[in-house]
């Protein structure tokens, strides 16, 4: 994938089918990424660093209508240990919601399959899919596209449709998943 000056990623965005990848509904139309907001949300609320490999900007405030991104992310090291954790890369995706429709079917999908529970009110909101491909492309902590997919769910107030499940879920669920997974 190739990126211009300001950090957008250049060509169509094609999302990965709902089974290869941890897809966000997000109520916000823009694909704008915050790095400061996404590492503070890691940093606090998750014990991770995140840092975004393509730095973003967005001159006259303008946002690109898809985009890409690759985010490094790691475990915070912890005081009783001097070693740094080693970076997991995973790649995250953005389009509109009508670009999406595989995308939009799975989590209508999860919605019946959990009896709404509030989730039908999200999705009716949603403008914008954001997705975290599986597995990582670089390091071999297999748990960073739940990572990320955790802090994105937080900052966007997005529920999350999990690959190759029917149902869909919130922070709430991908943190009792990561604390399953050890993180």
């Amino acid at each position: 994938m190739e990126f211009d000056g300001s950090g957008w990623a250049e060509g169509r965005i094609e999302l990965l089918p709902p089974s290869e990848g941890w897809s966000l509904l997000s109520p916000e139309p823009e694909a704008r990424i915050d790095e400061h907001r996404w590492a503070h949300q890691a940093r606090v609320f998750f014990g991770a660093e995140l840092t975004l490999v393509q730095k973003k900007a967005y001159p006259s405030g303008t946002t690109p209508m898809a985009d890409a991104v690759e985010v490094d992310i790691a475990r915070t090291s912890s005081s009783s240990s001097s070693t740094p954790r080693a970076a997991s890369r995973v790649l995250v995706m953005t389009v509109p919601l009508d670009r999406a429709p595989l995308v939009r079917a799975a989590a209508a999908a999860g919605v019946r399959a959990i009896g709404g529970r509030g989730f039908d009110a999200l999705l009716a909101r949603a403008r914008r899919v954001w997705q975290v491909r599986e597995p990582p492309s670089a390091g071999d902590d297999a748990r960073a596209p739940l990572v990320v997919t955790a802090v994105l769910a937080a900052v966007l107030l997005a529920p999350v449709v999990p690959p190759g499940e029917e149902t869909i879920f919130g922070v709430k669920g991908a943190r009792e998943r990561l604390q399953r997974l050890g993180w």
